[in-house]
């Protein structure tokens, strides 16, 4: 560090002495105190003579002449200026350097003090003290003549103007790709609004990169026919999925727009879907013929399509795989056979009301190709025992000769609906009770003719059936249901119906609801259920868990529908919205150990351990549910009910338990006026008619300290109008 020090010499002028000529003896100083010495300098020079006594310097920089630095105006120890440096600057330890940072007076003047480049004086004095003019004066540069005031520098170069862009259009000037990005977050609507702002906004909102998916289902009723020809011409070439469900303004216009298309516009369709569109046939065929690419064809009840529209769809679609042609009277089989043929990767068949499901060629095909996961063919009275077995079995399928079952590849369908064919017995329904091993959803609406004997036996080998709808079935009974509750299909379902079905009741129900751990839907409307089921419900959801906050919103576990339900009464209704509102005490037993304490025999010295003690500590904890049930019955009381269900699912549970509390004496009161006709005499009737009367002042009116709960919203006044 001293070998630094020594060999790295301060900053010196051409003309300057060695730093050994200095007449100070003192240690020479390292490089960063000379740094420092010499800045202080810079700030002010003439403190450092103050010692020497000597006058104010008057001369001035000669042009073209040797100056010396001692131009530069000094004050001395007496100068009365407002330059003058602390006193730190005359001790002794300094020898004439500055050892204390100080601030200048002013930025202004002759006599500046701020320059662009350091101004070093090294002076040499005589014995007598005197200033020795020559050896020790060095001219000052012509570079270090001018001194610019610092401030006036700083006074510029803020005044200086911040170059600016001229005309500048922010969103003019952004990238074409990323206003089309910004634009993709508006709905098709917002942006159709934006294209009146100029002729610019007009081509950017009909740019074909914002119309790749066109789905006029949700503002059909709002677009123009004009406008909705506009984005098909101008985004022909990007749209994929075009979805023009109801739009039935464009009537008049499918014939000028396929003349208007060129050979590059909706050539990449993948979605077409045209349900409720009043469309030309030959519309519909030249959609068809320039989009091999299509998926998804969706043209519900469009009484112009035939057997000609379906061999156009099997030459030129290959890829398709959903086809959703229900109620069209104008297709049957001998069509839809080609496509079926022509798509081996079609999964998804929708042909409700279709006209010759008795083809047994058809059915056949269907069997071999076995690719369908989803069929429905609701509504076909021409479906038969016969197609039905052969739809799963083929024709003459090998037999096994322990079980009698046919041996047959399982078929892969996932959802299959045959409601409403008036054909179909016990026996083609029984048909298929081996075969259908992943099936998840099975609707048999309104098949009267079918009995417990042809679904027991496929309800109990689906063991991954997730809906089941079973609406209006006569002649089914409890047996079906106790059956299918032993079933393993049971732990998986999650909707069933049973509406209409006159002969279930709480025997079947029961085990139902014990078994189906899963259940979110149950219709049970004009069945023979009673208040033993909505008991048995609301038991089942409270069990599927309970939480310690308050503040969690619970989620709807099930939703029950029993309408029109004679043997269902307001307490069953009740008992529903009191386990949803019903908040349980738990306790929580905590276990305190204490360490076991040693203790020393003083006659013998012995150390003895005393046992641990343990004690145990009961908590009271609160536990709200996280699953309710959504009940829908009798219209009287539903306002009320649904009332009760909005409190429970924003978790105000006092609120809640109010509501039920004062419903079920308003129903008390209502059936001890009731019991005596309405028209009861003495002091009976006079005691039941004041009972109905507080009941129902005690439910107008609203309870003290409970407006931030319930915020005025009972709603429990408008229902006692109706009641």
């Amino acid at each position: 560090m001293d070998s630094h020090q020594t060999a790295s010499p301060g900053p010196l002028t051409p003309t300057s002495p060695a730093m050994s000529e200095l007449p100070y003896d003192q240690p020479i100083k390292s490089r960063r105190r000379q740094r420092l010495v010499q800045g202080l300098q810079r700030i002010s020079s003439s403190p450092s003579l103050a010692k020497i006594g000597r006058s104010r310097a008057t001369s001035e920089y000669r042009p073209g002449g040797m100056g010396s630095i001692s131009c530069m105006s000094l004050s001395s120890p007496f100068s009365s200026t407002i330059f003058s440096p602390p006193s730190s600057y005359t001790s002794q330890l300094s020898a004439g350097f500055s050892t204390a940072p100080t601030s200048p007076g002013s930025l202004t003047g002759a006599n500046c003090y701020f320059g662009p480049h350091p101004k070093i004086r090294i002076v040499e004095r005589d014995a007598a003290g005197n200033e020795i003019i020559g050896s020790g004066s060095v001219p000052v540069p012509s570079e270090a003549q001018s001194c610019e005031d610092f401030g006036a520098r700083l006074t510029k170069s803020a005044a200086k103007p911040f170059p600016r862009r001229e005309n500048f259009n922010f969103w003019a000037d952004l990238p074409h790709e990323i206003r089309v990005h910004i634009l993709q977050f508006l709905s098709p609507k917002q942006i159709i609004r934006l294209s009146s702002v100029s002729k610019s906004w007009h081509e950017m909102c009909f740019d074909g990169q914002l119309w790749i998916e066109l789905d006029c289902q949700s503002y059909y009723q709002q677009i123009t026919s004009d406008a909705l020809i506009k984005i098909m011409l101008r985004a022909g070439a990007f749209v994929k999925n075009l979805n023009l469900r109801g739009c039935v303004q464009l009537r008049d216009q499918w014939l000028s727009l396929g003349s208007r298309m060129t050979n590059q516009e909706c050539r990449n369709l993948e979605t077409f879907s045209i349900e409720g569109c009043k469309i030309e046939r030959s519309s519909i065929h030249f959609f068809l013929l320039r989009n091999p690419r299509l998926l998804h064809i969706n043209m519900p009840s469009m009484q112009n399509i035939n057997n000609a529209t379906m061999k156009i769809i099997a030459s030129h679609c290959p890829l398709l795989e959903f086809l959703n042609i229900d109620w069209c009277s104008e297709v049957d089989t001998k069509g839809l056979k080609k496509v079926v043929q022509s798509c081996p990767r079609l999964t998804d068949l929708r042909a409700s009301e279709i006209r010759g499901l008795d083809d047994k060629e058809f059915m056949l095909e269907l069997y071999q190709r076995n690719g369908l996961e989803r069929l429905i063919i609701q509504h076909c009275d021409t479906l038969t025992d016969d197609a039905l077995s052969i739809l799963t079995n083929g024709i003459e399928p090998e037999i096994d000769p322990l079980t009698e079952r046919t041996i047959v590849p399982p078929r892969r369908l996932r959802h299959l609906d045959i409601s409403k064919c008036r054909s179909l017995t016990d026996k083609g329904v029984k048909s298929m009770a081996y075969n259908l091993p992943y099936l998840e959803g099975f609707r048999l609406c309104q098949n009267h003719a079918l009995t417990d004997d042809g679904l027991i036996d496929i309800l109990s080998n689906t063991p991954r059936l997730t809906h089941l709808d079973i609406e209006e079935v006569d002649q089914l009974t409890n047996a079906l249901l106790t059956a299918f509750a032993a079933a393993p299909g049971a732990s998986s379902l999650e909707h069933l119906s049973i509406s209409y079905c006159e002969h279930l009741g709480d025997v079947g129900v029961l085990p139902i609801l014990k078994s189906c751990q899963n259940l979110s839907s149950l219709c049970l409307d004009n069945t023979r259920i009673s208040d033993l089921v909505l008991i048995e419900a609301a038991e089942q959801v409270r069990k599927r868990g309970s939480t310690t906050n308050a503040k969690n919103r619970p989620k709807k576990g099930l939703s029950l529908i029993a309408f029109d339900c004679q043997n269902v009464t307001w307490a069953g209704v009740r008992e529903i919205m009191s386990q949803n509102s019903r908040v349980l005490q738990h306790r929580s037993l905590f276990q305190h150990k204490t360490l076991s304490r040693a203790s020393v025999n003083e006659k013998t010295g012995e150390v003895s351990a005393s046992p641990a003690i343990t004690s145990t500590t009961a908590t009271p904890v609160l536990m709200y549910p996280k699953e309710i049930i959504h009940l829908k019955a009798f219209y009287g009381w539903q306002q009320t009910v649904e009332e009760h269900y909005k409190r429970c699912m924003t978790s105000r549970w006092s609120a809640a338990a109010r509501l039920e509390g004062k419903w079920a004496g308003w129903m008390l009161a209502s059936e001890e006026v009731g019991a005596s006709g309405g028209h009861g005499t003495g002091w009976g009737g006079r005691r039941r008619r004041r009972r109905a009367r507080e009941a129902e002042d005690r439910v107008r009116d609203e309870e003290d300290g409970g407006g931030g709960e319930t915020g005025g919203e009972d709603g429990f006044t408008p229902n006692l109008r109706l009641l």
